[in-house]
């Protein structure tokens, strides 16, 4: 197993505009400050983690699980996708069961509940809402002492369904946040003192006689309502402390490397910064972007000998089909592609690009293979994406590339990427302008 590296993560509680466009949380933002994971686990009652793949959701939840146990607190850790087909005392080992009923017998203490990857429950069929059923038998009646964490990529999580399912199945209970937490003595002294310094301000309104009680019910209704985070990606110092911790002699040299290349892009999930590592202790440097995105696409497409579909499709051929559907992506303005082994929701089948219908030379084998290669993730309902954007770009401009050395002239080559509306030249989105400076490099 992965060493744990403790990287003091932090998140981003998501507004209700950001919940709407979380297909966007795929691009790293600037949310600044954010929460660490005590305050996250102590602050909500109900949780939603959202975070790319690669960003090391997984890994975060599991140790989070294992310290509050080690600090004598009660916490079970879970896969949904295991939780769906079985019960929970059959997912949790022999002492998890003996400390999940140590629990049940406590009457006061909290328990935290960490349910990872709504995404990969979703890719083998599994409901949602059996698996949290799974766990409200288990809680039983205490609701009230249950912390959940549920986590999921951005790109599979319905705000409006699957939050709904959250709650109706693990609904938080509304607690008085001063009953709960003030001797009585306390709470009249608080209540003496309040009328005290509204006599003092002469504010005699009725409005502002509102007992502080329910002051102190709607903060426990905020407390305890689903909140939704986004990991936030690491910071330099984060980058700098995994880097140690994975055997970089010189962290801060590594560093600065990442900052002269510009090699960001790779640096903010641990997956990719494994790998930036990884050529940095090989070549002692990063080399430029381009030679980034190169490394990174020829790595992830190298056929596995340990997969059942080995030797069924050469990596030229596998680059070539890459950058087809790269440059096909771009140009319908797409980010799915249907995958060939699954079912696609007829829900999603907007938008979502045909694989068959860009590589029709290939067999349906071939396809198959390729969408199985480490460039591509899973997306559920069907689908299938690249696992990094820029890598998407990176290869459509590769593919531009190779149009025009085979001869295509330079104004149709353009014309697919820029349309004129009276007499203005106007880019289709933001994504071509990308691909336009990729090309500028490799002509």
């Amino acid at each position: 197993m992965t060493r744990f590296i403790d990287l003091d993560r932090q998140f981003h509680v998501l507004t209700d505009a950001e919940l709407e466009d979380t297909e966007s949380l795929a691009a790293w933002g600037d949310y600044g400050p954010g929460m660490g994971w005590p305050k996250l686990l102590e602050q909500h009652d109900r949780v939603i983690l959202l975070a790319e793949a690669g960003a090391g959701k997984t890994a975060e939840m599991r140790r989070q699980a294992e310290r509050l146990a080690e600090e004598g607190r009660f916490a079970f850790f879970a896969a949904l996708e295991s939780l769906y087909r079985d019960p929970m005392e059959d997912v949790l080992s022999v002492d998890e069961v003996e400390r999940l009923e140590e629990w049940k017998a406590d009457g006061r203490a909290p328990a935290w509940f960490f349910l990872d990857a709504v995404d990969e429950l979703k890719l083998t069929k599994g409901k949602l809402d059996r698996a949290l059923r799974r766990l409200s038998k288990v809680i039983d009646g205490r609701l009230d002492r249950a912390r959940i964490i549920v986590s999921c990529r951005p790109s599979d999580w319905r705000p409006h369904v699957d939050a709904a399912t959250v709650k109706d199945s693990l609904p938080a209970p509304v607690k008085s946040v001063g009953v709960r937490s003030e001797p009585p003595e306390q709470a009249f002294l608080d209540a003496l003192r309040r009328k005290s310094d509204r006599a003092t301000s002469g504010d005699g309104d009725p409005v502002f006689q509102e007992d502080a009680a329910t002051h102190e019910q709607q903060d426990a209704r905020s407390r305890n309502d689903l909140q939704t985070v986004v990991m936030l990606p690491m910071s330099d110092r984060q980058i700098e402390r995994f880097a140690r911790q994975s055997g970089v002699r010189d962290a801060a040299a590594f560093l600065a490397e990442v900052r002269r290349q510009d090699a960001w892009v790779f640096a903010h999930r641990p997956l990719d910064l494994a790998e930036l590592i990884a050529t940095w202790t090989r070549y002692g440097v990063l080399g430029t972007r381009a030679q980034q995105h190169e490394t990174n696409v020829t790595a992830k497409l190298e056929d596995d000998p340990d997969r059942p579909d080995k030797g069924v499709l050469a990596d030229d051929r596998a680059r070539n089909g890459a950058e087809r559907l790269a440059l096909a992506l771009a140009l319908t303005r797409t980010r799915t592609i249907r995958s060939p082994e699954q079912t696609l929701d007829i829900g999603r089948a907007e938008g979502v690009l045909d694989p068959a219908r860009i590589l029709s030379d290939w067999t349906e084998a071939e396809r198959q293979a390729l969408l199985r290669r480490a460039l591509f993730d899973p997306a559920t309902f069907g689908r299938v994406r690249f696992h990094h954007r820029s890598i998407q770009e990176y290869l459509a401009a590769r593919r531009l590339r190779a149009l025009r050395e085979c001869g295509m002239p330079i104004k149709p080559l353009r014309r697919l990427l820029f349309a004129e509306r009276y007499g203005v030249k106007v880019r289709w989105s933001r994504l071509f302008g990308q691909i336009e400076g990729f090309i500028k490099v490799y002509s």
